[in-house]
């Protein structure tokens, strides 16, 4: 196998969260990107990308600063294309055992990424895994939100961190966290709504125990240009394959909007 790896008031509480968000420090300011960290494997031995009949690639984000949180964010995605080609061991046997035939492209598993925001506080991270093995190409998303200053700076955030709520759990007896309660009902009273409305196929068994199996929203979300909380569902999870991947954006304020009295 040849590699190459080239609980507060609602109004003090939204002013805080906004403060913690979008109001950066002195000396805090965004991140700048280096080229990215790549590596590819072809298969069989021997092979290039003309001539494999699978392929294996990574692309990961690599930060040009010399900051603390600049070398934490680096070597987290180092240690991620280290791991890369190992990870790939399974989709690789497949293409092994049935590659594809003459004239037929090449199997690939292509592991990509886009920075969805770059402000003074948050760095965040959408990574994608495309994949083909002979039918249609599937997608599936993962994505990293890193504080960029503060006390969590260079380090990754859940979701309760990144609203200021991980003193707020009130739901950790139940092992659910305050944050993705929220998160859950304003969730499924969307789905509700579209389900009415008949704007998405959602599955018409689908009941709020499923969301919470499919969805972690300390973990399933990024946050887009605009200070948003995108948060996903894998595709075929929710609703049929057709749909996709599934989003969820809310403002901070829609988000508080559903804080509990």
């Amino acid at each position: 196998m040849k590699r190459l790896l080239c609980i507060k008031p609602a109004a003090a509480f939204c002013a805080a969260l906004a403060l913690c968000l979008w109001a950066g420090g002195a000396l805090a300011q965004p991140a700048v990107e280096a080229a990215p960290l790549t590596g590819a494997l072809y298969e069989p031995e021997g092979a290039d990308a003309q001539t494999a009949t699978y392929v294996f690639g990574y692309a990961y984000p690599q930060l040009a600063g010399d900051r603390p949180q600049d070398v934490a964010v680096n070597a987290y995605y180092a240690a991620l294309a280290a791991d890369a080609s190992a990870s790939a061991a399974p989709e690789i046997l497949a293409a092994l055992e049935a590659p594809p035939g003459p004239g037929m492209p090449a199997y690939y598993t292509r592991l990509e990424y886009t920075v969805t925001a770059n402000t003074d506080d948050y760095l965040s991270v959408l990574l994608t895994s495309r994949q083909f093995l002979g039918n249609a190409e599937t997608e599936r998303w993962t994505a990293d939100v890193f504080a960029m200053s503060g006390v969590y700076a260079g380090r990754r955030v859940s979701l309760s961190q990144a609203m200021g709520l991980e003193q707020e759990d009130g739901a950790a007896a139940q092992g659910v966290s305050y944050a993705s309660e929220l998160v859950y009902g304003l969730v499924w009273q969307i789905i509700g709504q579209q389900t009415a409305l008949r704007q998405r196929d959602y599955d018409p068994s689908l009941t709020l125990a499923d969301l919470e199996r499919v969805l972690s929203p300390e973990n399933d979300f990024y946050l887009d240009a605009d200070g948003n909380f995108v948060f996903y569902v894998q595709a075929g999870e929710l609703a049929g394959e057709v749909e996709g991947i599934v989003t969820f954006p809310f403002s901070s304020a829609e988000l508080l909007s559903a804080v509990k009295p």
